[in-house]
């Protein structure tokens, strides 16, 4: 990494203005106040520089930098389309080069299963979009009473209204006044650690699926929009579905006549060795959203992928479709996200993460699940994922999961603690080399918590 260095007098002036003038997501403002912004000043490959120091980067950003950080491709499909077209809108029957050719992309890398896409910036206006698609979709079908939005408990699925709704993590709920009572309902999650206590994985995949099929029966299948379900849960823990759960869930959807979506924000583009994540776990949903790794998050880009049948009741509406967005199918972010998949596919990305990163991967997660302060160790592809067990409550658990991702920090490891989970999700470009190294720091980080909190407790 080049290392640009930054005057003293500057990086103040930088962190002065953050605080009196940027208003954080996600960020408490007295601690913000207090302590000041962490200044990331470049990346490049799998690294990142903040406040001076490099930090190998293995959670991808926010789960979104697939390719790594400064791939010259990206960056010169960007400028060369922005010199050419930077703006062109999509409303009334208005494209572009870029965004047509994306769009016949997405269909091929789904075999064809996904007709149609439509394109908006960011996951949460994604699934923003595919509420409403879902309810033009059962008005054009005459049956317009179905309303109703299922989702999980543990999801995540954005943070605009209705999206936040969906999420099943009561901690982006109770600010806003959500969920929408009577709109949003949540059913069990697939989570067999935590959830599926003197359960096989099969029998908690089969409970969680009769979950769904028992709220269907409660509230009528005929009041019913559609399902939504992320295959690896992400911000809610880094949930693994259980055995045959995914495929259950289809079938139910299917037999009710539920729209199945599949919110692929997180695990599209190459998490789980394969393109989508629908595709590594053999189960087809009706709708799917798409961002993050669409672009590797180089420029704001989200996609909702329709099947055949889904599209062919649209095709059959003669008149305007009443939503979208300034930057639908924008030139630049269509550019990049064609450049993006060129990369994985022309650098054999996949084949990387199911030859190199995936086995690496579960090789640790199997040393790691003897760790006694380990509950359960998990991953698919580049995701991996530590349930903590030490302490007597989950906050206590919470608490030395926090405590390790702090420890693998100073080690020079980017992780992210969810609650008493402690998430990875390393870029599609990490090498074996690169993976060690962040496991060895990791495993410090786990040795140093757990020898200090030893020593901490009463004799």
């Amino acid at each position: 990494m080049i290392e640009h260095e930054m005057n003293t007098d500057a990086e103040n002036d930088i962190r002065m203005a953050d605080v009196r003038n940027h208003f954080h997501p996600v960020t408490n403002p007295q601690t913000l106040e207090r302590l000041g912004p962490a200044i990331v000043s470049e990346g490049e490959g799998i690294r990142v520089r903040i406040d001076g120091k490099t930090y190998i980067d293995g959670f991808s950003g926010l789960g979104c930098v697939n390719v790594g950080y400064g791939n010259q491709t990206l960056c010169d499909a960007a400028y060369a389309a922005m010199k050419r077209l930077s703006f062109c809108h999509s409303f009334l029957s208005q494209s572009n080069e870029h965004a047509a050719l994306l769009s016949a992309k997405l269909a091929e890398l789904t075999n064809g299963e996904f007709e149609k896409f439509f394109f908006a910036s960011t996951g949460s206006d994604a699934n923003e979009s595919v509420v409403k698609l879902a309810w033009y979709y059962w008005r054009l079908r005459g049956q317009p009473k179905r309303k109703i939005l299922l989702s999980r408990e543990y999801a995540y699925h954005g943070n605009t209204v209705v999206a936040t709704a969906l999420t099943g993590i009561g901690h982006y709920h109770h600010q806003f006044d959500l969920p929408l009572k009577g709109l949003v309902h949540h059913v069990n999650a697939s989570y067999g650690y935590r959830c599926g206590e003197g359960l096989t994985p099969l029998e908690q995949g089969r409970a969680a699926a009769a979950s769904l099929e028992n709220k269907i029966v409660e509230l009528g299948a005929e009041n019913i929009a559609a399902f939504f379900v992320e295959p690896i849960q992400g911000a809610g823990g880094i949930i693994m579905p259980s055995e045959g759960y995914l495929q259950a869930v289809q079938e139910i959807c299917n037999r009710y006549d539920i729209l199945l979506v599949a919110d692929e924000v997180v695990t599209g583009f190459g998490k789980t060795g394969a393109m989508f994540a629908w595709q590594h776990y053999g189960f087809k949903p009706d709708i799917l959203s798409l961002a993050k790794g669409i672009t590797s998050s180089y420029f704001p880009l989200s996609a909702v992928g329709l099947s055949k049948r889904v599209a062919a009741v649209f095709a059959g509406a003669d008149e305007d479709f009443e939503h979208g967005f300034t930057n639908s199918g924008h030139p630049v972010a269509a550019a990049v996200a064609l450049a993006n998949i060129d990369v994985i596919e022309r650098e054999k990305l996949l084949e990387n993460v199911t030859a190199t990163i995936g086995p690496t991967l579960r090789k640790w997660m199997e040393r790691f699940a003897k760790h006694p302060s380990v509950g359960e160790a998990r991953s698919v592809g580049v995701i991996a994922a530590l349930d903590f067990c030490w302490g007597d409550s989950e906050a206590e658990q919470a608490a030395f999961c926090e405590r390790v991702g702090h420890e693998a920090f100073n080690n020079g490891l980017i992780t992210r603690p969810i609650g008493p989970v402690l998430g990875l999700m390393f870029p599609l470009i990490t090498n074996a080399a690169e993976l060690e190294s962040s496991m060895t720091m990791l495993e410090r980080a786990i040795e140093t918590v757990f020898s200090e909190l030893r020593t901490e407790m009463p004799t």
